[in-house]
């Protein structure tokens, strides 16, 4: 029974790792970045993920300030 309740994960974990991926190449605005925090802490805290929960919201808090710095880096190179 819990497993049923539970069996979202895969579905949390692919939306999350796709919001990263966004985030780095600036194809979503950055600030959108509480997607992989929050979805880290959900993985983290309902799923006992705590490594996949910890690298995901690390690395959607990098990924956000390097697609931040990436678009201005373009901007100011185009202009």
């Amino acid at each position: 029974m819990e497993d049923e309740q539970k069996s979202g994960r895969g579905i949390l974990l692919t939306i999350g790792w796709l919001s990263v991926f966004l985030l780095t190449f600036n194809l979503m605005p950055p600030m959108l970045l509480f997607f992989p925090i929050c979805i880290g802490v959900v993985i983290m805290r309902d799923y006992q993920g705590k490594k996949q929960g910890s690298a995901m919201i690390i690395l959607g808090i990098i990924s956000g300030i390097v697609g931040w710095l990436l678009g201005i880096f373009v901007s100011n190179n185009l202009m």
